[in-house]
């Protein structure tokens, strides 16, 4: 094998590497809260719905159950915050997939 495609191997593996980490949350995001129940709050303003997943076709082999997971909730909450919510109410089970894990929401401005 020439060195050339030796490079480039070690390069794909590399990028998929770096893939294979859950979202991370960011610290803005931090204070949304997660409930599963469909009860929704007194004095919460509806601001729509929200997904949050994680994991592809490619990084699946490299993540555990929990990470997707984390990773997941993370993304849900990191969608929420942008929206300007502080409250996800999760309504539909977790979506196991082969090779990601999905949360679906709806999201909330309680003004904690």
């Amino acid at each position: 094998m020439n060195s050339s495609l030796c490079m480039i191997l070690i390069n794909c593996l590399f990028l998929l590497f770096l893939n294979g980490c859950a979202h991370s949350l960011n610290n803005n995001a931090a204070s949304v809260d997660v409930y599963y129940s469909t009860i929704e709050k007194i004095n919460c303003d509806y601001l729509g719905d929200v997904i949050g997943s994680d994991g592809n076709v490619f990084t699946f082999l490299f993540m555990s159950n929990v990470d997707l997971t984390r990773g997941a909730l993370n993304d849900i909450r990191n969608n929420a915050r942008v929206m300007g919510g502080d409250t996800v109410f999760i309504f539909r089970e977790q979506l196991l997939y082969t090779t990601t894990t999905t949360f679906v929401g709806s999201v909330y401005d309680c003004q904690k």
